[in-house]
């Protein structure tokens, strides 16, 4: 598992727009998995499929990063399937295969079930419609879904944002006087900010 914090954040942030780059492929080139459509994928999706974060770097849209890292990874599968009608044995699918018998997909049974049975399939032709129509729900759910939550955003369901490093600070300047104020038994109010 890989901890993503405020000093390596910017790797998440780049794998996350090669992820958005790999979507759009995908929704707009092929309306689903198709072959190629990872060609943006410049990162290793090993590393971010079940990442996690020090609680600082909470820029990094985790379910996006990990989802994607894991589509990324079938898509290899795909690809294989598409070039050469079998997906075992392909060297640079070791590290992919070593995530599986970790259990690094658990938060992806969907995906996970896909590559399982492709690999047990062994062999298939191209012209098989299984791949196909294994991958169309996970497509479905993961990029569709992710664009369709997109367009019905409202921006009245905004998050509301973590405090700033100045507010913060405001903050622990109060809880301390209040801390020192409780040890003294005599409470006083903490100076309120103006609004932001």
């Amino acid at each position: 598992m890989h901890l993503i914090t405020s000093e390596n954040y910017l790797e998440a942030a780049e794998a996350i727009r090669d992820i958005l780059m790999m979507y759009v492929e995908m929704a707009d080139g092929y309306k689903g998995f198709g072959h190629a459509s990872d060609v943006y994928i410049r990162f290793d999706p090993v590393r971010f499929i079940d990442a996690e974060t020090d609680g600082k770097a909470y820029y990094v849209d985790l379910d996006l990063l990990r989802s994607g890292s894991a589509i990324a990874i079938l898509c290899t599968y795909y690809d294989l399937w598409a070039e050469h009608d079998h997906v075992c044995g392909h060297p640079g699918n070791e590290r992919y295969q070593a995530a599986l018998d970790d259990g690094r997909f658990s938060a992806f049974p969907d995906i996970e079930a896909v590559i399982r049975e492709a690999l047990r399939r062994g062999a298939m032709s191209a012209d098989d419609p299984w791949f196909d129509e294994a991958v169309t729900p996970i497509y479905q759910k993961h990029v569709r879904g992710f664009f369709q939550r997109l367009a019905s955003a409202d921006r009245s369901e905004r998050w509301e944002r973590p405090p700033s490093p100045s507010q913060k600070s405001k903050l622990r300047h109060c809880l301390h006087r209040l801390h020192a104020a409780l040890q003294k038994r005599s409470i006083t109010a903490c100076p309120t900010s103006k609004a932001q």
